[in-house]
């Protein structure tokens, strides 16, 4: 249930206007249910890529390939169909509770366990290895490899959001003149990034974020305008086909967003569009209640623990030996799972490492804990 306050303008005798406040309950879903099994396919997708990117089975490069097309800008189109204009202190206070915090509690867990892995296997860092390690993790973006690869997605998708929404105040929404401008020019600065700066490792990943502006804005237009099942099949068939014109004279696709590898000129977008816009509308249809598929919507659910655990157990058990790509997607899925099932049943660290809870309860909780002991 969700609660809507509505305010009533009142004037009695002999006295100014006042507001009488109503709470009223509505039978409204606090969150669209099928978003949660978009991100859980969505993240699984990402685990996959990410396992078979360092496979030697002869069909990990091209399924890998198929997914990296779409698989990063999926999740800033989800993320835009779940925008709404807010108040920017508002949304700063938001995404430093949701989103940064996280980011930070889980990079430095990380970054302590890679040292941990390290010291386990025999492979003392010299000083010089740790302080590059640090610099690295403050730089952020593309300065963070391996188990911290993926972290560069938080803060790019924190600047779109707060860019983004700095314009959607100043306009009436995503088909709005100035909107249509501001993401034209964000798309074409990321080709022009893409041609001349590809090799610049901006701090925080702020160069993806002109395409991830692209990628967002189109998750909102599809929340405010819609796209039917007829226009989205015709948007996906006349993309596919173009894109196929395309490859036979020799265009290449590669997309890797973190790298500022975009493929073709708009091109290499609207395929991720496209392909984003199928699954999407799959998703739709097979989130009816009639058809079951709740486990992957758990699994969007911890979708957020999940991008940032994976690559870790990923490669620490790669290191020591697993080499079965079935087990390690499995593992590099499960294991952070049942991380977050964890994380969520503590009221002391989950507002820290998923971003739910209440900061200012696990603060007095911590102190009343430390109290305790100390007695």
């Amino acid at each position: 249930m969700m609660r809507c306050t509505i305010a009533i303008e009142t004037e009695g005798p002999g006295r100014p206007i006042g507001r009488i406040q109503k709470t009223l309950k509505l039978n409204l879903p606090l969150r669209e249910t099928w978003l949660d099994t978009a991100k859980g396919l969505g993240i699984t997708l990402v685990v996959m890529a990410h396992v078979l990117d360092h496979s030697t089975w002869r069909w990990a490069h091209p399924i890998y390939f198929a997914v990296s097309l779409f698989f990063m800008p999926f999740f800033f189109i989800i993320s835009g169909y779940l925008f709404a204009v807010t108040e920017r202190k508002a949304l700063l206070r938001k995404r430093v509770q949701g989103l940064l915090i996280p980011y930070v509690m889980f990079l430095g867990a990380i970054m302590a366990s890679v040292l941990v892995v390290d010291f386990l296997r025999g492979d003392t860092p010299a000083p010089w290895q740790i302080r590059e390690l640090i610099t690295d993790a403050l730089l952020g973006g593309r300065h963070l490899t391996r188990e911290l690869g993926v972290f560069w997605f938080v803060t790019c998708l924190v600047a779109t959001q707060l860019v983004y929404n700095e314009v959607a105040i100043r306009t009436s929404g995503p088909t709005d003149p100035s909107m249509l401008i501001f993401v034209g020019a964000s798309v074409g600065l990321a080709y022009s990034i893409q041609a001349y700066w590809q090799e610049v490792r901006a701090p925080l990943a702020l160069t993806n974020v002109p395409l991830a502006i692209g990628a967002f804005w189109f998750g909102h237009f599809l929340r405010e305008r819609g796209m039917s099942a007829l226009w989205s099949a015709v948007f996906v068939v006349a993309v596919a086909g173009v894109a196929l014109a395309a490859a036979r004279t020799g265009s290449d696709f590669t997309f890797s967003m973190k790298n500022a590898i975009f493929g073709p000129p708009l091109l290499g977008l609207l395929v991720a569009l496209a392909i984003s816009t199928f699954i999407l509308g799959l998703i739709r249809f097979m989130a009816m209640p009639s058809l079951r598929i709740a486990p992957l919507a758990e699994i969007g659910a911890a979708s957020l623990v999940i991008m940032f655990v994976h690559q870790f157990v990923h490669f620490t058990l790669r290191d020591f030996g697993m080499s079965s790509e079935l087990a390690l997607i499995a593992l590099s899925l499960g294991l952070p799972y049942l991380l977050y099932r964890g994380l969520r049943s503590s009221r002391i660290l989950s507002p820290w490492f998923i971003g739910s809870g209440d900061l200012a309860l696990s603060i007095q909780l911590m102190r009343r804990s430390l109290a305790f002991r100390a007695g």
